[in-house]
């Protein structure tokens, strides 16, 4: 087995391991940033390792080890799920304002585009800066745009995550504020070299 083989395993094992972190981060009975941040950070080594190893096909296939293991889990936890009998009240689904609450529509819109639009803008310049880095390091087109394409949608996630996880306006602007800035920055020094 070659060296960049095996950052590909590697890669693939960090990303299972990433998506069974999350899942129990996710399980706690409080929110933990350190213990999302470790599973989130797993993914992020993870995707380098198979980058590193063998370009966007080691990346395409690692996503696919932590994709299956996330599909394994959900389908788990939705068979061994009990039927609930009672209706999720309006409040605890976050859906509607209990009587007599103010519907809150502009909040609620403001954090939509936020983490939908926004999101996806910021997510979309910092794939275009690593597709100029990527550029800028001798990599083929081919690798830097299956690089870049495959970026987008898990920066997107990740913002998406972490936007609805800081408690401040103020917050939220400065996490969609510097991956934008710098993927932006680094279009423009790619694109003068």
């Amino acid at each position: 087995m070659s060296e960049t083989a095996s950052l590909v395993w590697i890669g693939a094992a960090g990303m299972v391991a990433a998506v069974l972190q999350l899942r129990r981060a996710w399980g706690l009975p409080r929110r933990s940033a350190m213990q999302n941040g470790i599973g989130w950070t797993l993914m992020l080594a993870g995707a380098a390792l198979a980058l590193a190893g063998d370009g966007a096909w080691g990346l395409a296939v690692a996503s696919l080890f932590g994709m299956a293991s996330a599909a394994m889990l959900l389908a788990h936890a939705g068979w061994t799920a009990p039927a609930s009998k009672a209706r999720a009240s309006d409040r605890k689904a976050h859906m509607l304002p209990q009587p007599g609450e103010p519907l809150a529509l502009g909040r609620r819109l403001l954090t939509f585009l936020l983490t939908v639009p926004l999101a996806c803008a910021a997510a979309l310049l910092a794939s275009l800066g690593a597709r100029a880095a990527a550029g800028m390091a001798g990599w083929s087109d081919a690798d830097g745009n299956a690089m870049a394409l495959l970026l987008l949608p898990l920066l997107w996630g990740i913002l998406a995550f972490w936007l609805l996880m800081l408690p401040r306006r103020r917050t939220q602007w400065v996490c969609l504020a510097v991956p934008a800035v710098a993927g932006l920055g680094l279009v423009f020094i790619g694109g003068a070299v």
